[in-house]
């Protein structure tokens, strides 16, 4: 049997196109420094757009975001 989500809840709502860089970039090994360099955005707005993921698919850290992200085939 398989669990089916509704709407609200974690792992539906998709992610931003900046969330998607910010896990790109964290994939790749990329410090929060560099990544807000990278993109021109204070880290302090990095790490927003980093924890926003954690919260649409119910993950607790970086490792788990990109790892979902993998899965979901948003990382190539």
């Amino acid at each position: 049997m398989s669990t089916v989500r509704s709407p609200g809840a974690p792992g539906n709502e998709p992610l931003s196109t900046r969330e998607r860089e910010v896990l790109a970039l964290v994939a790749k090994g990329t410090s929060n420094r560099e990544i807000a360099r990278v993109l021109f955005i204070s880290e302090a707005t990095m790490k927003t757009h980093l924890t926003h993921p954690y919260t649409k698919w119910g993950v607790k850290d970086r490792a788990a975001a990109v790892a979902v992200a993998y899965d979901r085939g948003i990382l190539g």
